[in-house]
């Protein structure tokens, strides 16, 4: 749109008047077209000569009717219809001004004495209503509508169509005034007022150029190595597959305003990307199954444009980065999230990111060198950067273990307790709730990780200090956090005892006493018909008192087969131990690693983040169900080698088995980084399942050291969980001085757009300044509300350092919040069991019946 001076012949003299029109049309190209459609240069001219002399028009009045496909008027509009010179026209009510109490059809008498050069448009803006068309308005939206409907929308989350439908009953709520619809009026209206004022807010009426670099303070970039985190930036990507958009538009149909203005990318230099990525076939996963991974040539479907969107966000923040948005044509592909992370970081001088996702662990692989496709300038490319790749703390469990330990929040320097969830949710907690959080609960984890490391050797402390040190400075080397537990499987059990029967026959020493069943088979034979018992009891449950006939009987047949197997069995078995008839007892089987616990993990991740619906829901139940009773069958199989080991301990020498195999518990039946019903990952521990090595061939060598191991890694754990605590107390302080310096800079930042030079407009100059003292003003009061909400703060931090330092003060806070916690317990128990008193009775009261 350009702005044009229109100079118009009246019979008072010639009106000047500004009006709007596009600027990709003009006058002689429109005759062209409208007239003609062989003209020369010369007839174009000749043309624009007859419209602008015999008409009177100038060029962009007569463009403002030839863009509408209808012919210029013969005579001026404005001018008196009736034929007695100088006599005012006769407003109608053709007008239509949508008000928050109804549609009113008003008459509307522009300014046309010639006194004034501002057009329709100007007239109506300068009364607060908003024009539908910048060309012969008809329907105009008062300011205070549109304010009203945009809190109205951010607060009850209403729609357009809902508004406009009760601003129509209210106007006629009997349908017999029929209004013609203004709905899409409203809604292009409502779409550019808020365009308006996002430029408006931001000072682009101002100035556009601008900068953040004073929120920063003076020597940021030279800090010491341990404080660089305060100056990191986290960002979080994901991707939402819910948000698809129908394919019933298109970027030339109907164009946006923001092209790569605030938070959604340029449509043509992103459409030029992915046309380079077009072919591009995308890895499959090496860690667990992921949809994002797997799915990532997904088609949208039909009458899709595209699957949904994915973001970039500060995860410290839970606020959109700048071009961080982006619609997915596809699934989830590398292409989109590469190209949105490299332009949110455009302008960016930190010299830190920590970056999560949640396929981290697959997306950072090759990632620098599809950066450099994109932009060789990218900030993340420079040699002096420090990058760690995480996966968001909801997302983990359903990782392989290597993935829970080197991408894990809670185990990375600087990332304080941040979770890297920002886009699953809408808002964050606040500064001071971060704070108040970190400063009452730092002292309980560096208190226990002290406690801790008070009952360790302190030379063999050091060595696993220098080890974890060394990891958080070059994940490449060994991992501390890992713990290897030996698993056996019943294949290498098999394997093993059959090579051990082979060497004694190759030394000529065979100790079959049956010439069908070695004892090596006979072991075999009877760990499978174990595990046919146990599916033909699972079968049994089954089974009810209305079962059919078929069902009934297909589970007698398999039980009738099984107990020939066992009594063949059995009477092989009574050859090698005679005293097992009396026993009854089955050998244990191995000890088998709890891996449906990761399957289970991933299947819960899957079906809370993507699946909807009653069907899916269903399916994904009954998939979990599935994997349960795997577990339950791990559980009764251990459960039942334990006590078959407990039973021929003496008999086998064996008296530390119920050391070696401790009672399984269904608490303690969970994966690795899952905790106990009401613990968080602050405070939960692991199982020890996962802490024993395989008692069946384990020395007591072996035993300590993994015991030690076990040590390591809970002491690693407690370490990384105490600095986190300690981190964020230092990145919520940083944060709130960054927050108070910002509004600093933002008011000084508005005051020196209050003076403005050059030649414009005495009322448009005094109206800048007045937005942007009332900006500046609200800055400055905003600091002063934050630092009021603040002024707490520093006593928070000291109590919390003092009671690091002196545990006392820590353990005798802990009595009085329990004691607190008792007293009003018993408080409400005795106000709920304490009878009502008596009420006395009246001297005058009636008997009693």
């Amino acid at each position: 749109m350009v702005k044009v001076k229109k100079l118009k012949n009246t019979e008072s003299g010639f009106k000047v008047a500004d009006a709007f029109f596009h600027s990709d049309v003009n006058s002689a190209l429109a005759a062209f077209t409208w007239r003609e459609p062989n003209l020369s240069d010369s007839q174009m001219d000749a043309v624009w000569d007859h419209v602008h002399h015999t008409l009177g028009w100038d060029q962009g009045y007569v463009d403002s009717f030839l863009n509408q496909g209808i012919l210029p008027p013969e005579t001026d509009p404005e001018l008196p219809k009736s034929k007695e010179k100088g006599e005012r026209p006769s407003p109608n009510n053709e007008n239509r001004v949508i008000d928050y109490d109804q549609i009113h059809s008003v008459g509307l008498d522009y300014c046309g004495c010639g006194r004034t050069s501002k057009g329709q448009v100007e007239q109506l803006l300068e009364r607060r209503l908003y024009p539908a068309t910048v060309v012969n308005p008809k329907t105009a939206a008062t300011f205070r509508v549109l304010e009203l409907f945009e809190l109205l929308q951010y607060e009850s989350k209403l729609s357009t169509y809902e508004f406009y439908q009760t601003i129509s009953r209210l106007t006629d709520n009997t349908g017999l005034d029929t209004l013609k619809d203004r709905y899409p009026t409203l809604l292009r209206i409502v779409h550019q007022w808020r365009h308006l004022k996002m430029l408006k807010r931001t000072g682009r009426g101002h100035d556009p150029v601008r900068g953040a670099s004073e929120t920063r303070p003076e020597g940021w970039d030279k800090v010491e190595k341990g404080l660089k985190f305060l100056y990191a930036l986290n960002l979080a990507l994901d991707a939402n597959f819910r948000m698809k958009r129908k394919d019933c538009s298109s970027e030339a149909a109907d164009p946006g305003l923001s092209k790569g203005f605030a938070y959604v990318v340029e449509e043509t230099g992103f459409q030029e990307h992915l046309k380079r990525h077009d072919n591009d076939t995308e890895p499959k996963s090496t860690c667990s199954r992921h949809d994002a991974v797997n799915l990532a040539d997904m088609r949208p479907g039909q009458g899709y444009a595209s699957s949904g969107i994915a973001t970039v966000e500060c995860s410290r923040h839970d606020s959109k980065r700048p071009l961080a948005i982006c619609d997915m044509k596809r699934g989830e592909r590398y292409c989109y999230m590469d190209y949105i992370t490299v332009l949110s970081l455009q302008l960016c001088l930190l010299k830190m990111f920590l970056i999560s996702y949640d396929i981290a662990c697959q997306w950072f692989i090759n990632l620098f060198q599809r950066i450099t496709q994109i932009d060789q300038s990218c900030p993340l490319l420079q040699p002096d950067v420090e990058i760690r790749f995480l996966v968001p703390k909801f997302h983990l469990p359903a990782h392989i273990p290597a993935c829970r330990n080197r991408f894990a929040f809670m185990l990375t320097p600087g990332a304080g307790l941040g979770d890297g969830e920002a886009p699953e949710r809408g808002w964050g907690d606040s500064l001071l709730k971060k704070m108040v959080t970190a400063t009452s609960e730092v002292a309980e984890h560096v208190i226990a990780h002290q406690e801790l490391e008070a009952t360790l050797n302190a030379d063999q402390l050091q060595r696993w200090k220098d080890d974890v040190i060394a990891w958080e400075l070059d994940t490449a080397n060994p991992n501390p956090y890992e713990v290897i537990v030996k698993t056996p499987t019943q294949a290498a059990v098999r394997r093993q005892l059959v090579e051990e029967e082979e060497m004694a026959l190759a030394r000529g020493i065979d100790t079959s006493l049956s010439d069908e069943v070695s004892p090596c088979l006979l072991i075999a034979r009877g760990i499978d018909l174990e595990g046919e018992q146990r599916s033909l009891k699972s079968l049994t449950k089954s089974l009810w008192e209305h079962s059919q006939d078929c069902q009934i009987t297909r589970v007698k047949l398999r039980s009738n087969a099984l107990t020939w197997k066992l009594e063949e069995w059995f009477s092989l078995l009574q050859l090698y131990i005679p005293t097992s008839a009396l026993l009854h007892k089955r050998e244990p089987q191995r000890k088998e690693g709890p891996k449906p616990f990761e399957i289970r993990a991933t299947l819960y991740d899957v079906k809370n983040r993507w699946l909807r619906g009653q069907g899916a829901n269903t399916r994904a139940l009954n998939a979990i169900a599935t994997v349960q009773a795997r577990i339950a069958a791990a559980r009764d199989e251990y459960r039942q080698a334990r006590a078959v080991l407990l039973a021929l301990s003496d008999l086998l020498a064996y008296p530390r088995v119920d050391q070696e195999f401790l009672p399984l518990q269904d608490q303690d039946i969970r994966s690795m980084t899952e905790a106990e019903p009401g613990q968080g990952e602050t405070r939960r521990t692991l199982s020890w399942i996962w802490r024993r090595v395989n008692a069946a061939d384990a020395t007591e060598q072996e035993t300590q050291a993994a015991i030690n191991e076990t040590i390591w890694v809970e002491w690693g754990k407690s370490r990384a969980r105490a600095q986190r605590y300690e981190e964020e107390i230092k990145l919520v302080e940083e944060e709130m001085n960054r927050t108070l310096r910002f509004f600093d800079w933002k008011a000084s930042s508005w005051r020196s757009k209050a003076v403005r030079s050059g030649p414009i407009a005495p009322e448009y100059a005094e109206g800048l300044k007045a937005y942007a003292e009332r900006q500046a003003a609200l800055c400055q009061s905003l600091r002063e509300s934050f630092k009021w909400q603040w002024k707490g703060v520093p006593s928070l931090i000291k109590s919390a350092n003092d009671e690091v330092e002196r545990p006392d003060l820590f353990y005798q806070r802990k009595q009085r919040e329990f004691a607190r916690r008792t007293k009003t317990t018993d408080k409400i128990f005795h106000s709920c069991s304490m009878p009502s008193p008596p009420v006395p009775e009246s001297a005058n009261a009636p008997p009693a019946v």
